[in-house]
């Protein structure tokens, strides 16, 4: 049972997510996951897929509720996506946390031991040492997960092993108690032996811990320098405050690392471009930094410029707070890995300051700031110009369901009145429109920077100036409505794994028509008929037992997670749509 303080903010996580329906045991796991990886990704609205995908509690859980596991600083489920990071990046930086949530108001040496067994289990699966008890599904997926990481431990970066922490929350008072406190130390002993694990925490809270997690996810971003040498910019039109500054390593650091020492990489989200890894340019600048040309770096280099909300200046004292490093993606990542070079700390960094609440402003900031590297100037304008449109004609949207598109990172958080569940992300609005309108669901398993960059590649833009905007609210507007036919049993769990198929599926069942071209003027009806389906609870309902009726013919099977990558199961829906829509004609013709 809750007391009502944390049942105020539990009621308050249910109404975000539309979560009224639902168990509420299951909610409060879902409540606890929320508040602990919110805390390590304060810049990135998580949204309810990517939640509950993190959720694993469903008997057979070896005593965990929920796994998260994070690549250089990003969730990742699929192994998909690690691979996408390791080539992107040229090393794996892993964290691993594990929560388990009891509504209980007291907890009991076996109970916490069932957890921190299950921690143990998830690690001699690794070693292969002996048989384990048998799971569900969702967590063998992360245990062939975590398989696949260590399998690369190679190219873990620094040679360090992934770090692990272990939350069991509870909803009552926690005192520390003698025998707990022996049960986590034996458990932590044996789990750093095993040398897979470099640091390893066991965090248990009760409710006031847990009420703290929470209200810290409704915090921004922010953090405290000395900055002794600043200089103020000439006044610039919808800019609070501007400012050319050197600052040394030693406070830059605390933009971009945590008090757990992992890299925020959530401040790099307005970045055109991830961290490259080991690219000509960054290859030189590690080696200056190994050669102990600490002194000449300021030198050296381009710089960084960030864009925040906030900014107060009293004397040497900064607070900096909602910001974004829309610059110097690849100067910080590696000075990160190479934090422990003798000196570094000394090292100063040419640092722009810029302080605005205007979104066109940040636009004109990034471009400008972008323009020198790889990414050409008109692909940077366009690209924005793009993001806008799509914005602009969400908002606009009246006649069908209201969602909202996150252009920017947690540009509706501060607005209580906009469920979490309704706003879409960058990465959501890529996975949804890649899978159904670009018909290409094998596609997007991997991490989604990178999808963008394979289409691009093949010439075939995810965010071409010329497509019909209407396209990306329609696949959102289905993926929306399947995840929540998913959250509410409505749709079978096991179709999850091939969830980006069974949205094409949907298309192909509604569609009266071939899609058109993305520029055509015939994509708005388009889109407005398979909208129209959406809209209508019934039909909607009707579209997708269509759509899992064809692939269960197709498959002629149980899904399994590797039909999420296979090119051939695409074709397959295809060419069966096909010949469902030549018997409709035929049929059609019979009785002209």
């Amino acid at each position: 049972m809750m007391d009502i303080v944390t049942k105020s903010h539990f009621e308050q996580f249910k109404k975000h997510y539309d979560y009224a329906d639902k168990a509420i045991e299951e909610v409060f796991e879902l409540f606890v996951i929320y508040s602990v990886v919110s805390n390590y990704l304060k810049s990135d609205t998580i949204n309810k897929s990517t939640l509950e995908s993190l959720h694993i509690g469903n008997g057979g859980d070896w005593g965990i509720d929920g796994i998260i596991v994070f690549v250089n600083g990003k969730i990742v489920t699929t192994v998909q996506e690690v691979k996408d990071l390791c080539e992107l990046n040229s090393f794996i930086n892993a964290h691993i946390i594990l929560v388990q949530a009891k509504t209980s108001k007291s907890i009991t040496v076996s109970e916490l031991g069932q957890t921190l067994d299950g921690s143990e289990y998830l690690l001699k699966d690794i070693l292969e040492e002996e048989k384990l008890p048998i799971c569900n599904e969702s967590l063998q997926e992360y245990r062939d997960l975590l398989k696949y990481i260590y399998s690369r431990s190679a190219d873990f970066i620094r040679g360090e092993n992934p770090v692990m922490d272990v939350y069991y929350v509870t909803c009552g008072e926690y005192n520390q108690q003698a025998d707990h406190i022996a049960k986590i130390n034996k458990s932590k002993t044996w789990i750093l032996s095993t040398n897979l694990i470099s640091n390893y925490e066991c965090h248990v809270l009760g409710k006031k811990e847990l009420i703290s997690l929470y209200k810290a996810t409704m915090s921004k971003v922010e953090a405290d320098l000395k900055i002794e040498h600043k200089m103020a910019l000439p006044e610039i039109k919808d800019v609070e405050e501007a400012y050319l500054c050197l600052i040394p390593f030693t406070e830059f650091k605390k933009l971009i690392v945590d008090s757990n020492g992992v890299m925020i990489s959530s401040v790099f989200y307005d970045n055109i471009r991830d961290y490259q890894g080991d690219n000509t340019v960054n290859k030189a600048m590690a080696e200056s930094i190994n050669k102990g040309d600490i002194d000449l770096f300021v030198a050296m280099n381009n710089g960084i410029t960030i864009v925040a909300a906030d900014l107060k200046i009293t004397g040497t004292k900064v607070h900096i707070s909602d910001y974004q490093i829309v610059n110097g993606c690849q100067t910080s990542n590696v000075l990160y890995r190479h934090s422990s070079v003798d000196g570094i700390n000394n090292l100063t960094l040419t640092v722009k300051l810029v302080a605005s609440k205007d979104k066109t402003v940040k636009d004109k900031i990034i471009v400008g700031n972008n323009s020198q590297t790889e990414v050409k100037r008109e692909q940077l304008v366009a690209l924005l110009d793009t993001q806008k449109e799509i914005e602009d004609y969400y908002n606009a949207q009246k006649r069908f369901e209201k969602l909202y598109y996150e252009r920017r990172s947690k540009q509706y958080k501060s607005d209580n009145n906009i469920p979490v569940n309704r706003v879409i992300t960058i990465p959501f609005q890529i996975k949804a429109f890649v899978s159904m309108m670009m018909g290409c669901p094998h596609e997007v398993g991997g991490y989604y920077g990178r999808i963008v960059e394979r289409f691009d590649t093949n010439g075939e833009k995810v965010f071409a100036s010329n497509t019909n905007p209407a396209l990306y609210y329609t696949s959102a507007l289905a993926c929306y409505k399947m995840t929540e036919a998913f959250s509410m049993n409505r749709i079978n769990r096991k179709y999850k794994k091939i969830k980006f198929h069974v949205l094409l599926a949907f298309r192909l069942m509604c569609e009266k028509t071939p899609i058109p071209n993305f520029s055509s003027h015939k994509i708005q009806e388009y889109c407005d008929h398979i909208c129209e389906i959406l809209s209508d609870n019934d039909k909607c309902k009707l579209g997708f037992e269509a759509a899992i009726k064809m692939i269960d013919e197709v498959l002629g099977r149980e899904p399994k997670d590797r039909d999420s990558m296979d090119q051939a199961f695409t074709y397959c829906l295809m060419e069966a749509a096909r010949m469902i829509s030549q018997k409709r004609e035929k049929s059609a013709d019979a009785h002209i």
